[in-house]
């Protein structure tokens, strides 16, 4: 680790050497490995006048920090007196910099940063690239034209139900800067986000919902157009401010459909859904469909966003269009509107947050049909209202999308091991028949903001967030658990002590830290765990291995088990 500092402050000083002779403090001769240029900024599509040059350092751009995060709608507070400086993102992200600190805190994790930031004669110099690629947005240098070019992230395209037609929401990492226009031959709508780049699971989305058939992403000169292919003509209107880092796309049948007219009597045979519900259950789901007569279901999955969809042949949906927002972790929403006419086709449609099995069932009474989700779909059907258990369980895998957290010497990524370890830590909740919600169950990016939401919104009774632990010292190790709230302290020491003993790692401590997902769970016992060190060369192995995954699973499930029977114990 010493050697690793030192050679973090030659490269600080060398750098100094480099700002004083671009200064004119110094002969104009700057060292070879830090030279002074004059740099071009184009952040988020716009252009950015640096306050001095730039210092080129072994490939890595330092660059004046005033007017670089403006455009991403990033604050940025330099404070002299503390030599820190503070940035805080659109999605409530905050990290702080400090002059010969080799970490960088970002929400209050110490991450270890390439080069300092560089404070010397007034002037203030950061690792551009490596700043922005961390907070999400997405960076590229181009040493022949002496360009950084700063991009927005597109993080997600989705879209709900809103009315007769359709709602398509596209977020982003910074203030995205949209504008839409109509083409014919097909019918589509092109929406152009300047000085943004797509990062999706896939670049062709089929929808097949109200007036829109399938969206599709390409990269373009000026950043990334996005193509909603329709159905038929349909009317559109974009709120886009440039300032929000979300952009609303709404489109409207361009003539009344099939299904707003008033309805046909239709032949006597001809089935009439009334309507459909949705039940939570133990570890899933059930929704119930309702109709005059017995239904014939087809069905098929769809990806990105995984949908189920349901179509009922030779039948008329009364209330012509339904919505049920669910948001329960595993169901996102509920929609339901007749597809088509002359033939008929009622058409069910069941977003979820990730894949998960499912199974169509006649009802004990033949006017229901229930469609099982989740854990639900392996056991036989269940009688309405089943309540969710007494606990939920909230598992946050730290990270995702265009956030890897810490990654190890081999390239190991904290987002994906954790993820791996939280998918068998909700595999083993659900074999004991304890409901989970998971805050992500994919490689997407979650604002930190929006973790507690998701797992209130669950119902969650405890929260439990898993990371991977970082240093720049390599032989740093074992395993640590964090709280905040008094409440909070009995999980956080059952779980470090039965994860040390599943593992093998030495344990840490537990510790009181201000997280922000911590601080955002004031109500209800809630913990970060840090598995293991990805930089430790020896850990970051074990953190790979499919079965290390399970065993450091296995004991934060024997410690929340420990912490349950302790409470039930306790109790009156």
């Amino acid at each position: 680790m010493h050697s690793r500092l030192r050679a973090r402050g030659a490269l600080c000083r060398m750098l100094a050497v480099a700002l004083a002779a671009a200064a004119g403090l110094l002969l104009p001769l700057a060292p070879a490995r830090g030279q002074a240029v004059v740099l071009r900024v184009v952040a988020n599509g716009q252009g950015v006048l640096l306050r001095g040059d730039a210092i080129i350092q072994d490939g890595v751009v330092m660059a004046p920090y005033q007017g670089l995060f403006e455009p991403l709608g990033i604050r940025a507070v330099w404070d002299p007196r503390t030599e820190t400086l503070t940035l805080t993102t659109p999605a409530g992200d905050e990290m702080r910099l400090r002059p010969n600190d080799p970490y960088a805190s970002v929400n209050g994790e110490r991450r270890p940063i390439p080069i300092p930031l560089v404070a010397v004669f007034g002037r203030v110099l950061i690792p551009v690239q490596w700043v922005f690629d961390t907070l999400g947005d997405v960076t590229a240098y181009d040493a022949a034209t002496r360009t950084v070019t700063i991009d927005a992230q597109i993080t997600s395209i989705a879209w709900r139900a809103v009315g007769d037609g359709l709602e398509v929401q596209i977020d982003g990492t910074a203030p995205l800067h949209a504008r839409a226009a109509r083409l014919r031959g097909p019918d589509r709508v092109v929406v152009d986000v300047d000085g943004a780049v797509a990062k999706l699971p896939e670049a062709a989305l089929e929808v097949h919902e109200g007036p829109l058939a399938t969206i599709t992403t390409a990269a373009v000169r000026a950043g990334t157009e996005i193509v909603l292919t329709l159905e038929g003509p349909a009317g559109f209107r974009l709120a886009a401010d440039g300032v929000s880092r979300r952009a609303l796309l709404t489109l409207t049948p361009g003539s009344q459909p099939p299904a707003a007219r008033p309805l046909a009597p239709g032949s006597p045979g001809e089935p009439r859904i009334t309507g459909v519900d949705y039940q939570r259950l133990d570890g899933g789901g059930q929704l119930v469909i309702t109709s005059t007569r017995p239904l014939e279901m087809s069905q098929h999955v769809l990806r990105a966003p995984d949908r189920i969809v349901l179509d009922a042949r030779g039948a008329v949906f009364v209330p012509v269009k339904q919505a049920i927002d669910v948001n329960d972790g595993l169901v996102v929403q509920v929609r339901a509107a007749q597809f088509h006419k002359a033939p008929d086709i009622v058409r069910v449609v069941v977003e979820l947050a990730r894949p998960a099995p499912f199974a169509v069932r006649a009802g004990p009474d033949p006017t229901q049909t229930f469609v099982a989700v989740g854990d639900a779909a392996a056991r036989g059907p269940a009688s309405a209202g089943s309540p969710r258990g007494p606990v939920v369980v909230a598992i946050d895998p730290g990270h995702g999308g265009s956030d890897p957290g810490a990654i190890g010497p081999d390239g190991v990524r904290e987002k994906d091991v954790v993820l791996a370890i939280a998918r068998d830590l909700h595999a083993l909740l659900a074999e004991r028949h304890i409901d989970t919600v998971m805050v992500r169950d994919g490689d997407d990016f979650v604002p930190l903001d929006d973790r507690a939401s998701i797992a209130q919104r669950a119902g969650a009774t405890l929260f439990v967030s898993i990371h991977a632990n970082a240093s720049v010292d390599g032989a740093a190790n074992g395993v640590q658990t964090f709280y905040y709230t008094a409440q909070s302290l009995p999980l956080a020491q059952a779980v470090l002590e039965e994860l040390s003993r599943a593992s093998g790692l030495a344990p840490r401590g537990t510790a009181q830290a201000r997280f922000e997902v911590l601080l955002d769970n004031p109500q209800i016992p809630a913990i970060l765990v840090e598995t293991a060190f990805v930089t430790n060369p020896r850990e970051e192995q074990m953190l790979r291995d499919p079965r290390t995954q399970q065993l450091l699973a296995r004991g934060i499930f024997e410690g929340i088990r420990r912490y349950l029977g302790a409470q039930q114990s306790n109790a009156p």
